[in-house]
């Protein structure tokens, strides 16, 4: 006696538990096989290849080929979302300047200053003065989130060589800080320059002339919008 034994497919399918991002909905999950005459069926009562999924739960599908051949999965939907950055941009003098990130949020999160590596901690210490990016990286996937800050400090020295670096001294920053008011003070208390925020600053003269080498005292009212204070220092002039 002959016959013969035909094997049929049976449908490939694997569908991992999958996230949903509250800040882009639909989630859509897919069991396409790209065969035509196979047919599906969720749990939700879909036939079609694919769902459009906006709430969490466990979902399942089964596929089932033309020749009666099945497979089925179970998967579950759990949610996440971006951050939302709730901290807010101070004017911060210390030594060293230091930033903590506050967020809200149902999802895992890791920080990230500028192109720096992400850490989990929302803290970062020492960071330079200037302009930076902080950015906020949902691990489940969801969109990231980020914001530009500005570390604003007072340079130490100023040397006015004409080398492109250092060469006017004035408040990092504080472009940012419209109507902030800088004077510039010898030792003596004599007024040598006021700065306003959109000043390039001071090059180290006075009536044309460059002073000595010392240093020198600043008193700056600051305005952070509505905040308002004075900060006091001195810095050096380095020939």
């Amino acid at each position: 006696t002959n016959f013969n034994t035909i094997v049929h497919r049976k449908p490939e399918l694997d569908i991992e538990d999958q996230v949903l991002c509250l800040d882009n909905l639909p989630l859509i999950v897919s069991a396409e096989t790209n065969v035509p005459t196979d047919s599906y069926l969720w749990s939700n009562g879909s036939t079609s290849s694919y769902i459009e999924v906006t709430q969490i739960g466990t979902y399942s599908v089964t596929i089932t080929t033309q020749f009666g051949c099945s497979n089925s999965t179970t998967f579950s939907i759990s949610e996440s979302e971006a951050a939302t950055i709730e901290f807010t941009e101070t004017v911060d003098f210390s030594d060293p300047n230091n930033v903590t990130v506050e967020v809200s949020g149902i999802g895992d999160y890791l920080y990230q200053f500028d192109d720096e590596e992400p850490q989990e901690s929302n803290f970062f210490y020492n960071v330079p003065i200037g302009p930076h990016t902080i950015t906020v990286i949902d691990l489940n996937g969801c969109n990231s989130t980020s914001k530009e800050i500005v570390i604003i400090d007072v340079p130490k020295f100023v040397t006015p060589n004409n080398d492109g670096y250092f060469d006017n001294w004035h408040i990092t920053g504080v472009e940012q800080l419209e109507g902030t008011i800088v004077y510039i003070y010898d030792r003596y208390g004599k007024l040598l320059k006021t700065l306003s925020h959109t000043s390039q600053g001071w090059d180290g003269t006075y009536n044309g002339n460059l002073l000595p080498a010392t240093d020198y005292w600043y008193v700056a009212h600051v305005k952070n919008g509505a905040i308002e204070f004075e900060i006091k220092g001195h810095f050096t002039l380095k020939l």
